[in-house]
């Protein structure tokens, strides 16, 4: 069971959201208490107290519950099927779904038998903690035949109207065979459990959380269904197709349907995008490696107001946080490592910040032994701060520039150490037209002359290039040439669910007092207040690189 991350990180937007959906113990009061014991239970008992619990799931969903009501699950109890009570609480009186008792967290196995294992639609404030949650259908000779449209916990709605107060809290969910469904590409490499070209509303909404939002008739879509205040912290999601935690706006590109919008954006000031809004993941330990469909780790599309903090995405498929058309989303202190290509997918990128995301904020991250360190993505619009983030051991480009030409990106403050690759800073053709401003970052290469891409739209300035012999870019007026002088070497050992995020691996990158990096750098304003480590900004003269060392 997680435990670790009950630090939440200062800001108003997260400690508004927790307060504000967190059960109370006057919630509890105020409401009634209903158990179910899969062993001694039984469904024509009063549920109300542990000695007269129910029995089944059937029953639980027969009920609708109100506000400040919780279900309680006995610890150690298992059932098959799905999970899906009716009703909704209140602002500061949710509906609970928690344990009672001593043992493990009750498990519900959806065993591909059911869309949701668990199960809530068109309601709203809902709390859900301490289950383990599987959805895996059974396998077949055929690899891939098996996965389907399944998700371990589904929170959705049709009500066009906002539903507000979700929180997901120290759950376990694991083994759900979400078929791999790509927006975009060839229907020529379709594969079983594997289908491109897609479009945007069919595509990437299995996994293991999901939240999401649709219309009763997309041939007359009315008003869009908006979740608000999403929550989820210190659980542990691990081999869940497509992704491990999702969520999904509507846009209507089904065949058949009216376009919408609502979850896609033509322009920052698109006025038809609608998008779901106050979402924290913050704590989370998601991992891919035993299944080879297992793509993002975090994918927030259609979103407006998002803080990903303190998770560990640990080796998943195409990328570890991904935001996509999405607005005022802050990425920081997570560690994301070991992200390869999957299901035919084309990336493998620790963050992406990709198609019209805007007021991005990328800082404090740890990623290491991915494709792509950082890919910067912006199609057709956006904008992103890349902030004292330490990248290390990426294996082909530490930091990729792939932007439109409507795209800007402030790249600051970050250590990038390639001892595996060719590249330190690559972008190519249209992605080039883009505006990109690099200033105070170590690039140091043990290979030499890893490529670092020039275009009169990449502005260097007082960066060090250290290591081996590096193609230092001409436009560099202050360019540092030399050996940062680093106290070590990274420690590659990914975080797990009982140590979450390993930030301090990347300490080995912190430079040394009388190092070249020290006091060389470019002071910047409104630069978040600290470095990496946490160290105030500036200690004397800025210094260049993660570390701030004064």
């Amino acid at each position: 069971m997680l435990r670790f991350f009950r630090r939440a990180f200062p800001g108003l937007l997260a400690a508004a959201l927790l307060a504000a959906s967190a059960p109370g113990a006057l919630a509890s009061a105020a409401g009634v208490s209903y158990y179910v014991d899969a062993a001694q239970g039984n469904d024509s008992a009063a549920g109300t107290d542990s000695a007269h619990a129910w029995r089944s799931l059937a029953r639980v969903n027969q009920v609708t519950f109100h506000a400040g009501d919780q279900v309680l699950l006995r610890a150690g109890g298992r059932w098959s099927g799905q999970l899906w009570p009716k009703g909704s609480g209140a602002s500061g009186a949710p509906v609970t779904v928690d344990r009672y008792g001593d043992g493990a967290n009750p498990r519900i196995d959806g065993g591909g038998a059911v869309a949701d294992t668990v199960r809530l639609a068109d309601q709203e404030f809902w709390t859900i903690r301490h289950l383990e949650v599987t959805n895996q259908a059974p396998s077949t000779s055929t690899p891939g035949a098996n996965l389907k449209d399944l998700r371990g916990i589904h929170v959705t709605g049709t009500a066009g109207r906002a539903l507000h107060g979700f929180v997901v809290d120290g759950v376990n969910v694991h083994d759900v065979t979400g078929e791999v469904n790509w927006i975009g590409g060839d229907t020529a490499d379709d594969a079983p459990g594997i289908h491109f070209k897609t479009g945007w509303d069919r595509s990437k909404k299995t996994g293991g959380i999901v939240f999401d939002a649709t219309v009763a008739n997309p041939g007359a879509p009315a008003t869009p269904t908006v979740l608000d205040g999403i929550t989820v912290q210190d659980s542990v999601i691990a081999n869940t197709s497509f992704a491990g935690i999702v969520v999904k706006q509507y846009s209507g590109d089904a065949p058949g349907a009216v376009a919408t919008g609502w979850g896609s954006r033509t322009s920052a000031g698109d006025t038809r995008f609608t998008p779901h809004t106050n979402v924290v993941v913050r704590g989370n330990h998601i991992s891919q490696p035993g299944t080879a469909y297992g793509c993002n780790g975090v994918y927030l599309t259609g979103v407006r107001h998002a803080v990903v903090e303190r998770n560990v995405v640990d080796r998943a498929g195409t990328s570890g946080i991904e935001a996509y058309f999405a607005d005022d989303v802050t990425v920081q202190s997570n560690e994301v490592a070991g992200t390869t290509q999957k299901a035919h997918g084309a990336d493998a990128n620790g963050i992406d910040a990709d198609k019209g995301t805007t007021k991005v904020v990328v800082q404090y991250n740890w990623s290491h032994g991915n494709g792509d360190g950082i890919l910067l993505c912006q199609f057709v619009f956006g904008d992103v701060v890349l902030r004292y983030n330490v990248l290390a051991g990426n294996t082909r480009y530490p930091l990729y520039l792939h932007s439109d030409k409507a795209s800007k990106a402030t790249v600051y403050g970050n250590t990038l150490y390639n001892d595996r690759g060719n590249y330190l800073v690559y972008g190519y053709g249209t992605s080039l037209t883009s505006s990109y401003d690099l200033t105070d970052n170590i690039l140091y290469s043990k290979v030499a002359g890893a490529s670092l891409t020039t275009s009169s739209t990449i502005r260097y300035d007082s960066n060090l290039y250290g290591g081996a012999t590096l193609p230092v870019p001409s436009g560099d007026a202050h360019a540092v040439r030399a050996d940062p002088q680093f106290t070590g070497t990274p420690d590659y050992t990914a975080g797990t669910p009982a140590s979450g995020p390993r930030l301090t691996a990347a300490y080995g990158l912190r430079v040394r007092s009388g190092s070249a990096a020290v006091n060389r750098g470019v002071a910047i304003s409104g630069n978040g207040g600290r470095d990496y480590a946490g160290t105030p900004l500036y200690t004397g003269k800025p210094d260049i690189g993660a570390f701030e060392v004064g």
